[in-house]
Order: C-alpha cells, then sequence, then structure tokens
C-alpha cells in the first residue's frame, strides 16, 4: 500500500515542485497547487451539483411512490422497482450523488497528500540517496531525545527539516555535501510561524501560536459542512433531517480539531487552504448552478427537445401524405 501510495504521489510532486521553482515560496506553491486541483475538479463539483438539482426535481414524484405503497407488506421491493424505473425514464444516475464522486476524488488526494508530505524530494530535490542517509541520521537524534524512531514515519522529511541543525556534523561526516544541508537549511526558514517550527505537530496542552491552526481547519471545514447541509437540505429535506447525516455534518470538522494535531503543522496549513477552496467553490457553483436554475434550463430543453420531435413527426407524416 505504501509503494503504491507513493507511485501515485509522483506525478503531484513532480507539479508542486514546478509551482515552488515558479514562485519561490513553498507555501505559495501549495495555495497554487491547492487551487489548481481544485480547478481541475471543478466539472466533477458542477456535475454533482446539477445532479442534485434533478434529483430535488424528482423528490415529488419518489414520495407519491412511497404514498402509493405505504402499508404494503411488499412496499419496500416494489418502491425500488418504481423508483430504478423513474430513474431510467429521466436518464437519473443516483450513484452520482452517493460515493462515485468520492472513489474519483481519491486517488488524487493521495497524490496531494503525499506530495505535500515530500518537501525535500519534490521542492527541495534532493536525492533519495542522502534522504535515506539523513533519515536514518534523524532518527537517532529524535530517539536520544525520547521520541519514537521515525524511519517508517510518512512525515519523515519533514522531521528532516526541522532537526537538520541537529544532525548538520554528522551528515558532512556520512558524507552528504554541505551544499546539500546549505539548501535544506534556506529550505527550513519556511517552515516557521512566528517562530515555530511547522514540522512540530499543534497541540492544545500547552497552548502556542500553533494551536490556531487546528482551530481554523475545523472553523473553514465547519463553514464547507454548513452551507453544504443547507443546500442539501433545500435540495432533499428527507435525507438531510436524517440525524446520521447532521452527525457527519457537524461531528467530522470538530472531529478534526484532534486530528489534525497528529500530524505536523505544514500538513494542517494545507488542509485549512483546502478547506477554503472549497467552502468558495461550493458558494460559487451554487450560485451558477442552483437547483432552480438548473431544473429552469432542463425544462427548455425538454421543451426545445420535444417540439423538434414533434415537427420532425409532422414532417415525417407530410412527406408520407405527399406520397
Amino acid at each position: 500500500m505504501t509503494a503504491l501510495y507513493d507511485a501515485i504521489a509522483v506525478p503531484f510532486g513532480w507539479l508542486l515542485g514546478q509551482f515552488y521553482n515558479f514562485v519561490g515560496n513553498y507555501f505559495v506553491a501549495l495555495v497554487l497547487f491547492a487551487l489548481f486541483f481544485k480547478l481541475i475538479l471543478l466539472p466533477s463539483a458542477i456535475k454533482q451539483q446539477k445532479s442534485s438539482a434533478r434529483q430535488a426535481r424528482l423528490q415529488p414524484k419518489l414520495r407519491r411512490i412511497q404514498e402509493r405503497y405505504k402499508g404494503d407488506k411488499n412496499a419496500q421491493q416494489k418502491i425500488q422497482e418504481e423508483q430504478q424505473a423513474l430513474y431510467q425514464r429521466e436518464g437519473f444516475n443516483p450513484m452520482n450523488q452517493g460515493c462515485l464522486p468520492l472513489l474519483i476524488q481519491f486517488p488524487i488526494i493521495m497524490g496531494l497528500y503525499g506530495a505535500v508530505y515530500k518537501p525535500l524530494t519534490y521542492a527541495v530535490r534532493i536525492s533519495s540517496t542522502a534522504i535515506a542517509t539523513l533519515t536514518e541520521l534523524v532518527s537517532k537524534v529524535v530517539t536520544a531525545d525520547g521520541g519514537a524512531a521515525t524511519n517508517n514515519s510518512r512525515a519523515i522529511e519533514i522531521v528532516i527539516i526541522d532537526n537538520i541543525d541537529k544532525i548538520w556534523n554528522n551528515a558532512i561526516e556520512a558524507g552528504i555535501d554541505v551544499s546539500i544541508l546549505e539548501q535544506i537549511k534556506e529550505f527550513s526558514g519556511e517552515f516557521n510561524f512566528f517562530g515555530y517550527s511547522l514540522a512540530q505537530n499543534p497541540s492544545f496542552k500547552p497552548l502556542t501560536l500553533l494551536t490556531i491552526i487546528p482551530i481554523l481547519s475545523c472553523l473553514t471545514s465547519l463553514a464547507t459542512s454548513f452551507i453544504g447541509h443547507i443546500r442539501s437540505k433545500r435540495n432533499n429535506p428527507a435525507m438531510a433531517n436524517n440525524p446520521t447525516m447532521g452527525c457527519m455534518t457537524f461531528g467530522m470538522p470538530l472531529i478534526s480539531l484532534y486530528f489534525v494535531t497528529m500530524f505536523p503543522a505544514a500538513i494542517g496549513i494545507y488542509w485549512i487552504i483546502n478547506n477554503v477552496y472549497s467552502f468558495l467553490q461550493t458558494l460559487i457553483v451554487g450560485h451558477f448552478y442552483s437547483p432552480e436554475k438548473v431544473i429552469a434550463r432542463q425544462m427548455v430543453e425538454e421543451t426545445i427537445a420535444r417540439r423538434s420531435k414533434e415537427a420532425n413527426t409532422k414532417l415525417i407524416a407530410a412527406k408520407k401524405n405527399e406520397e
């Protein structure tokens, strides 16, 4: 699984490195990197929004089907059959409202995080041989300081950045070129947040400036979930009022308060950037592709198609009469 994860991360890491080389600042590169993939996934978001609007239009018909078989002992089977028939007539695929969009995005998400976790490989362009040597050295330092060995840590490159001064002399003795260490040292300047290293995990005990990172991550995620919940409630009140949906909508951002503290602060900042883009995307896509607008366009298209079909039918009939 790790090999697959790393393989998927390669093209994403290459692109992150290109952004970094272009702007010369890692966190500006992260902002552009996250924006690029939000734009790539925008068609999927628009498609899902249109699908939500179409589902909203079908709700009255779905409710009538449920009411028709109320009290029937075979109600569930008959309801499912009629619903499938309705979906087929309307050309609607309910899978577009379920897990399918998430499954499409999953490899991209894996690649994004894999790239963010490896700044030395993709941004600074340090060789794998040098990173392997530095990993061994930093693992000994962290263990000596009372931490766990980090050889298998996904965030090992961030740990190397944070401990570059401690392993400097040992790295030279191990054959690492001074120019490589200087590159990492210069890059480490971009891993500071008002004097705190972004390689550190944010914590609520003790409270520091890094504590603001999980808080912002939670708030930005909550804002996106709240907007999404409002739109879902308008499109499909029955589903939106489901307690499970409410728990997922508001519970997950709250859980992220703790979850973000399990990762280096640099990863948390990427999540905040991504959440902000998700919030803006939800507002923009919701405005231009609101259920009212999508349904209105669909009705116009259906009217045009119906009239075109009627005109063709009349034309065919007229030709037959002439013959």
